[in-house]
């Protein structure tokens, strides 16, 4: 009864803590980087009954506050030095706006409603449209400025592209999907998602989201934490050895850093042939069916989620095949918790040997190696483990976990999204992925993941002739899968037909586009976007009952998506009836009201129909967020002079 107490106690004292940590206001505890602490997840409450010193240590870590709802809100304003966009933050009785006033005098606003990150090194947000009536639209998109710790505001990575992306990056559940572990699209509670139960477009997520997901548990690594809770509890039957999730030390070294590869492997490319795999242990890898190409020649720089692929590249992880990720780092607890003098005996554990003594000669000192100042007396980790910025993420330092014995001295690497945009991509794996991969039909999986990577780096012509090793589009042989046991076939993944079918439109050849559509279509019946690229190429062919056809029944399936509707007005246009096409922008612009183009051609229908005021409001609306659009200036006086 006495250990059943304290366990109760315990839980209780951190059950009241995680309450505090959801609190808005200055009194709230801070955890990693003086962020406040997240609320508690809902699989550590049952975990804590038992494990609260683990729990307890968690709280600490970074994962523990992954993402969450605005506590600390961010201020400011950022003038963009190319595109003139001036973003401000402003606080209103709503909470946190973000405006963005553009050169020409355009004007959109938006509500931030959550955030990404811990706060150790930046803050993502996360903001919702706010539509001409001061509405939430439920769309969600990253800001493009972020609060970087130590810096403050910086601009984002995506808006320092060369056509950057403003207010419309969208957040999609699979951008959340290393931040939590609850089902998105389900907690999104979207009123009309899609038969497959997906919100489309991917970002209507709904503004309440981030009050209603929550932050990485128990289950992110151990999987289901709550099943096990009832084992061990005697809540439900169970046989004499199971205990509800499998135990990570008994993993193969490949099974268990699997487990980190799911959030801490990027790449280049990350080719998603299925679904999201659980959390936790898996019996298959998860590079069988979320494949992710590296580059074949690796840089001196690194990015910001290269752990693992990095990591490969060392002489200690080649060399030792039982090393996984827990080899350096305690599970539970954050990198600053654990120490650097940690690391380097855990370093030492392995190399040491009968001779402690490190090799350096003497008169080494560790700030000729790292050019810094040591951080402990071994130097293990200052002198092999190279801190330096990642080069998709401006002003942070973190650490490369390529293990070197000469590392290269800090960088500032020029920003970009990938590590070697003209170069060639290889897939990265594993041992347990590694007989397939080596088979004949293995290597064709791999020509084709290498053929997709290409093409989400813009090597168009390079990408197509890998793909054109492939059957024919549109034919039965293109969808017989040819993968080995363990890979997910190319073939029969409707995502691997949409990005063919994209790259066969991005190079004119629009007939095999088509067949290339409907190939992902017969796989996957409910993906929109095959559907809705399928349904503009037949248009633009003259084939008017398939554009119909894939236009009413993305309507049907996904009524809060204004690109159906867009297409209406164009299938309308088509059959000479202007009437149909105004009410189908205007549908459209209820759906999205932020879309220039759209509020422009509804305002010259409008007008042309004789709906003058109509045609005003439109016109008003389109010189809102864009008044230097061509022709619109002219279009507003023609409607001006237009009479009632």
């Amino acid at each position: 009864m006495i250990p059943l107490l304290r366990r109760r106690l315990g839980l209780t004292l951190l059950l009241t803590v995680a309450a505090a940590c959801g609190n808005d206001g200055a009194s709230a505890p801070r955890g990693p980087g003086g962020a406040p602490m997240a609320r508690l997840p809902t699989s550590m409450t049952r975990c804590a009954e038992c494990h609260q010193d683990i729990v307890g240590q968690y709280l600490g870590h970074g994962m523990a506050n992954s993402l969450g709802p605005v506590t600390d809100p961010p201020s400011g304003e950022l003038s963009h030095p190319t595109t003139g966009v001036l973003y401000r933050f402003e606080q209103d009785q709503s909470g946190t706006t973000l405006t963005a006033h553009a050169a020409d005098g355009g004007l959109r606003r938006q509500r931030i409603v959550g955030r990404l990150g811990a706060g150790l090194m930046d803050t993502s947000w996360i903001a919702t449209e706010i539509d001409p009536l001061g509405r939430d639209t439920g769309r969600l998109s990253f800001a493009p400025i972020e609060t970087v710790t130590g810096h403050g505001l910086a601009f984002a990575p995506f808006e320092q592209d060369a056509v950057p992306a403003g207010l419309d990056q969208p957040v999609t559940a699979d951008c959340l999907g290393c931040h939590t572990t609850d089902d998105v699209d389900h907690a999104a509670r979207a009123p009309h998602a899609g038969p497959d139960g997906r919100a489309y477009p991917g970002n209507q997520l709904g503004a309440e989201l981030f009050a209603r997901i929550l932050p990485l548990g128990c289950d992110t690594c151990h999987g289901d934490a709550a099943h096990h809770a009832d084992i061990m509890l005697d809540l439900v039957p169970s046989g004499d050895d199971e205990i509800g999730i499998a135990r990570l030390g008994a993993l193969t070294a490949g099974a268990q850093r699997d487990v980190c590869a799911r959030c801490h492997l990027e790449g280049d490319a990350l080719i998603a042939l299925a679904g999201r795999p659980g959390y936790g242990p898996q019996s298959q890898s998860i590079l069988g069916t979320r494949p992710v190409l590296v580059p074949a020649r690796p840089d001196v720089d690194f990015r910001l989620v290269s752990q693992l692929e990095r990591l490969a590249l060392s002489a200690c992880f080649r060399g030792t095949p039982s090393m996984t990720c827990t080899t350096c780092h305690l599970p539970h607890a954050a990198v600053a918790a654990q120490g650097t003098d940690d690391f380097d005996q855990r370093c030492l554990g392995c190399h040491a040997g009968s001779d402690p003594t490190c090799s350096r000669a003497p008169d080494l000192r560790v700030r000729n190696v790292s050019g810094e100042p040591a951080r402990t007396t071994a130097g293990c980790v200052d002198c092999h483990v190279r801190r330096s910025q990642p080069f998709d993420l401006p002003l942070l330092r973190t650490a490369d976990h390529f293990v070197r014995r000469v590392i290269p001295l800090p960088d500032t690497p020029p920003m970009r999204h990938f590590a070697d945009p003209d170069g060639a991509l290889t897939v990265f794996g594993d041992e347990r992925t590694s007989a397939a991969r080596g088979s004949e039909a293995g290597r064709r999986w791999t020509e084709g993941l290498v053929a997709l990577g290409l093409l989400k780096q813009g090597q168009l012509d390079q990408g197509l002739s890998l793909l054109d090793r492939f059957p024919e589009p549109g034919t039965l042989e293109a969808r017989i899968g040819t993968a080995p046991e363990g890979l997910v076939s190319l073939e029969s993944s409707a995502a691997f037909h949409h990005e063919r079918g994209l790259a066969l439109s991005a190079a004119g050849r629009d007939a095999e586009a088509l067949a290339a559509y409907g190939d992902a279509l017969a796989l996957d019946p409910h993906h929109p976007e095959a559907r809705l690229n399928r349904a503009a190429l037949a248009l633009a062919a003259g084939d008017v009952a398939t554009a119909v056809t894939d236009t009413e029944l993305l309507v049907a399936m996904h009524p809060l998506a204004e690109k159906p509707w867009n297409l209406r007005a164009h299938i309308a246009l088509r059959s000479d009836d202007p009437r149909a096409a105004a009410g189908a922008l205007a549908a459209s612009t209820e759906r999205w009201p932020s879309d220039p183009a759209t509020w422009h051609e509804l305002g010259r229908l409008l007008l042309q129909g004789g709906q003058t005021e109509l045609a005003r409001a439109a016109l008003a609306e389109a010189a809102r967020l864009k008044p230097g659009r061509a022709g619109l200036a002219e279009d507003r006086r023609r409607a001006a002079n237009a009479g009632p």
